[in-house]
């Protein structure tokens, strides 16, 4: 991604300025990047993973239905008020703290339902390709009020990227580590021939809630604007390093109090081990060498996704938003190029794909190897950015893509093997994580805006692109398990040919 922006700058298409600081932002942005990403990973893996692990085997042997639903909504809403995604998303969709509050609260409450029937689904052993059949079903029904507004005064279709932007931002850094691990957890307990199917497609159900929810908030909103115009930090604004350190601690702007990245990610990260430790005092009872290592895993989780944060925000925003304007200014097949191949590599940089891929890795005994599900999903993110900035360019519904899109992804799991699919859907959620949210966004934002100037509509001009990055690897990986069970009915035909020839059928007389 550095290297790329590099280019960019070396090419002329969006020239960095020394004397401004950019490229120390851009150097000092990348090692916070890691160190943040780095430390994130260590902790999550003892922490959030583990979380997941403990509640999903607990809960799956509760014979009290109420404790199930009560606890896997608590906790599936509480984790994702900590996913920084969110955080990111409703600063640019909204200067109200109150409303971004509400939309916060709105999409957790839909993630909290949809964990529960995901959960359900597990325990009780249902198909979770029906299940998924009925709910696109019933979003895309219930996305018709939505569209019928059209014709009214009080045009609510604009917010239609936005809302499925919704079901994407959900799924990431924080939320996909509990979330594969808890389904993981609950499938393995409860054992059966498709266990191995059953501990993925969690993280895929969870991120229909936002969807279904923030339609209904928009329903009944009169407060959201469609000519909201998104903020950025301009490069060169400040001296790089207070850049990062207005980021990471609270301070005052022009637009009210900012709690920066370490209050923000503290309160949202304690709910959550708090309702883990009551349960774990009240069922689990781990001992005491456990929860320790469990709080210092919390720890490291903690400090890696507040530096990881900070670099995204002082760093990679304002970054991704200057590539954005400079980038509207070149001919359309230069703009669509250069997103294509931002995308190809963005995928790299999300800390829930890395979860992922080991998950899926270490459940298919090696036979989906890491590198493989990196690069399909890196291809279809690369189409999903390049098709988002086409939109952008020529200035079309969103509908022209989610249609087909949902209607291919549908229909190719009646052909593709059960794991493939769940794990497609997974998938898409861990895709589109903080680094869509805080450097491909804004880039469309800034191309908007070059693209449009005073004439911008951004909530339906710009948003949409996080909802591409979460659509195509559905289809991506569905492809990919198709082509596997290709490869699979060829090698069992070559394998009978081998055992078994016309010869063998002769009858041999012995005198």
């Amino acid at each position: 991604m550095i290297l790329i922006i590099l280019v960019l700058s070396w090419t002329g298409v969006a020239p960095l300025d020394f004397n401004r600081g950019d490229y120390w932002l851009l150097i000092i942005g990348m090692f916070v990047l890691i160190a943040g990403l780095g430390t994130f990973s260590i902790g999550a893996s003892s922490s959030l993973s583990k979380v997941g692990e403990y509640m999903g085997a607990s809960l799956s042997k509760q014979k009290n239905l109420f404790i199930v639903i009560a606890f896997a909504f608590a906790l599936g809403s509480l984790i994702t008020v900590a996913e920084p995604s969110i955080m990111i998303v409703t600063k640019q969709v909204t200067k109200d703290p109150a409303f971004a509050y509400i939309l916060t609260i709105g999409i957790a409450v839909g993630v909290g339902i949809f964990v529960v029937v995901g959960v359900l689904r597990i325990i009780f052993h249902k198909s979770l390709k029906l299940w998924y059949l009925f709910f696109y079903a019933l979003t895309f029904m219930l996305l018709i009020f939505i569209v019928l507004t059209a014709k009214d005064k009080n045009d609510k279709s604009v917010f239609l990227p936005f809302i499925f932007d919704s079901g994407g931002v959900t799924t990431g850094s924080a939320t996909v580590p509990f979330i594969l691990a808890l389904g993981t957890g609950i499938a393995t307990v409860r054992g059966g021939k498709s266990a191995k199917n059953d501990s993925f497609g969690l993280v895929g159900m969870a991120s229909i809630g936002p969807i279904i929810s923030v339609t209904l908030l928009i329903l009944l909103s009169s407060t959201l604007s469609p000519n909201f115009i998104p903020s950025y930090t301009e490069l060169g604004s400040n001296n790089v390093f207070m850049m990062f350190i207005n980021t990471i601690f609270p301070h005052k702007t022009a637009d009210g109090f900012v709690l920066g990245t370490s209050i923000e990610v503290l309160i949202a990260m304690a709910p959550t081990l708090t309702i883990f430790l009551i349960y774990n005092a009240i069922f689990i009872k781990l001992p005491k060498h456990k929860i320790i290592k469990l709080l210092i895993g919390f720890l490291f989780a903690y400090v890696g996704l507040t530096v990881f944060l900070c670099g995204t925000s002082a760093a990679m925003t304002p970054i991704g938003y200057y590539v954005g304007t400079k980038l509207g200014l070149k001919a359309e097949w230069i703009i669509v190029l250069v997103a294509l191949i931002i995308g190809l590599v963005t995928i790299v940089c999300e800390p829930a794909v890395h979860v992922l891929t080991v998950q899926i890795e270490e459940v298919s005994d090696g036979r989906v190897g890491r590198l493989t599900v990196l690069l399909t999903l890196s291809i279809g993110v690369g189409f999903a950015i390049a098709l988002a900035v086409i939109r952008t360019i020529f200035n079309f519904s969103i509908l022209y893509y989610m249609i087909p899109g949902y209607i291919i992804s549908l229909t190719l799991m009646f052909v593709c093997p059960d794991i493939f699919t769940a794990m497609a859907f997974d998938s898409g959620g861990t895709a589109s994580g903080p680094m869509a949210s805080s450097f491909v966004l804004p880039m469309v934002v800034g191309l908007t805006t070059a693209i449009y100037a005073e004439n911008a509509n951004y909530f339906d001009q710009s948003f949409g692109v996080i909802a591409l990055i979460a659509l195509t690897p559905i289809i991506a990986i569905q492809v990919l398990g198709v082509t596997e069970k290709i490869k699979d009915a060829r090698a069992k035909f070559v394998m009978r040919t081998h055992v078994y020839n016309a010869e063998d059928a002769q009858i041999i007389h012995f005198n």
